[in-house]
C-alpha cells in the first residue's frame, strides 16, 4: 500500500454544511484513506450526520473532543489520524475534483512539509465574478503551479505527519490565535517549508463575510496576537490586517443583502437578518 492521506474536519454546530462537505471528500476515490470528522460540542444535528456517514463508509471515523475551541478539535485529529499525510478543511469547505491526488504529487518531492489550496468561494454576492476571473486566468495559464506562501489555511491544507509531531509540542492552545497561522510559524521556526498549489482546489462559504465590521475586528485582533506571538508583526502585515478590515466593512451591506438561497439581493435583507455565524476565535 502506497502513503495514505488522512483527513481532519474539525466541526461545531454545521449541520448545514457538513453533508456536502463530507460528499466531496469521498468522491475522492481511493486518495484518501480516511476522514476523520471532530465533533467539538455541537448540539444542531451535527452528530447525527456524521454517525450516518460513519455507517455508510468505512473511511469515516467520529471523534468527540470535549474541550471547546478548534485548536483542540484539530489537534485531537491530527494525533489520531493513520495516515502519513494530513489533510485539514472546514466543515463548509467542498473539495474539487482532483483535491487529493494533488497532495499526493506534490510530496512526492521532499523539499515541502505543509501545503495550503487555492479556494473560491460560494454563498457570496461575488462568487460569479470571482469564478469568471479565476476561468479566464485559469485559460491564459496564469493559475497553475506552485507558489511561495506564508501560512497555511484551514479551510484547504494538508501537512506531513511527521512535521506535525515535530511542531506538536510548541503549538499553542490559545483560543484568541488563529491556529493555523500559529501552526505555519512554528513550522517556518522549525525550517520547514510552505507551498500553495493552486491546481489543489476546493469551494468555501462566503457566510464570514456575513460578519459585522465591529466583531470581525476580533478576527484581525487574533492575527495580530498571532504574528506578535511569532515575533513576525511588520508595518507591512499590519498595513494588510488594517486594509482587510476596511474592505470587509465596504462589502459588508452587500453581504447583508444577498439571498443564498436565491442568489438574489435584497434591500429589506439590510434591517431583517438572521444572526452571523461565531467567529473561530475569541476576543
Amino acid at each position: 500500500m502506497g502513503v495514505q492521506l488522512s483527513v481532519v474536519v474539525p466541526v461545531y454546530n454545521e449541520k448545514e454544511y457538513l453533508s456536502e462537505c463530507l460528499e466531496s471528500l469521498l468522491e475522492q476515490g481511493d486518495d484518501i484513506s480516511e476522514i476523520v470528522v471532530v465533533d467539538n460540542n455541537s448540539t444542531d444535528g451535527t452528530a447525527e450526520i456524521i454517525k450516518e456517514f460513519e455507517r455508510r463508509s468505512p473511511k469515516i471515523r467520529y471523534l468527540v473532543e470535549t474541550r471547546q475551541g478548534v485548536v483542540f478539535a484539530r489537534n485531537l485529529g491530527f494525533n489520531s489520524v493513520q495516515g502519513e499525510l494530513i489533510g485539514r478543511v472546514d466543515a463548509d469547505t467542498r473539495v474539487l475534483p482532483g483535491w487529493a491526488r494533488e497532495i499526493h504529487d506534490l510530496f512526492t518531492d521532499r523539499e515541502f512539509d505543509a501545503v495550503t489550496g487555492f479556494s473560491l468561494f460560494y454563498e457570496s454576492p461575488f462568487a460569479t465574478a470571482q469564478r469568471n476571473a479565476v476561468a479566464k486566468q485559469d485559460n491564459l495559464g496564469n493559475l497553475g503551479g506552485l507558489k511561495d506562501a506564508p501560512s497555511l489555511t484551514g479551510s484547504n491544507m494538508a501537512i506531513r505527519k511527521s512535521a506535525w509531531l515535530s511542531v506538536q509540542g510548541s503549538v499553542s492552545d490559545r483560543k484568541d490565535f488563529h491556529e493555523d497561522v500559529d501552526l505555519s510559524y512554528c513550522l517556518l521556526g522549525n525550517g520547514m517549508k510552505i507551498v500553495q498549489n493552486l491546481a489543489m482546489r476546493a469551494e468555501v462559504s462566503g457566510r464570514r463575510g456575513e460578519t459585522g465590521p465591529i466583531e470581525f475586528l476580533s478576527y484581525n485582533k487574533a492575527s495580530i496576537a498571532t504574528l506578535k506571538h511569532h515575533g513576525a508583526m511588520n508595518r507591512r502585515l499590519r498595513f494588510m490586517i488594517f486594509r482587510s478590515s476596511i474592505l470587509h466593512t465596504v462589502l459588508w451591506p452587500a453581504y447583508r443583502m444577498y439571498d443564498k438561497n436565491t442568489d438574489a439581493m435584497s434591500v429589506k435583507r439590510l434591517f431583517f437578518r438572521p444572526a452571523a455565524r461565531q467567529m473561530p476565535v475569541e476576543a
